[in-house]
């Protein structure tokens, strides 16, 4: 388990909703899945299915790139994640 601290306001306040998810996983795990086979994807049936990937010319680029916060040259300027 992980050591994180929380309030007893907060542990008050999460506890039935831990509970709840829990009680989830439990109905989840009781369903008799014995004889469907897994799968992924419904409609993929054993196969992936791609499309070419082609790049596309946008003749509206102003048009997006005028309704963002924040651009560089042509591109749109986003926050770093990492």
């Amino acid at each position: 388990m992980a050591h994180i601290s929380v309030t007893d306001e907060e542990v008050k306040e999460w506890e039935p909703q831990l509970q709840q998810i829990v009680s989830w996983f439990n109905q989840l795990q009781a369903v008799d899945v014995e004889g469907v086979p897994p799968a992924v994807r419904i409609d993929m049936e054993g196969e992936n299915v791609l499309r070419p990937d082609k790049p596309v010319q946008y003749e509206a680029r102003e048009a997006i790139l005028s309704q963002v916060p924040e651009t560089e040259g042509e591109f749109v300027k986003v926050p770093k994640i990492l």
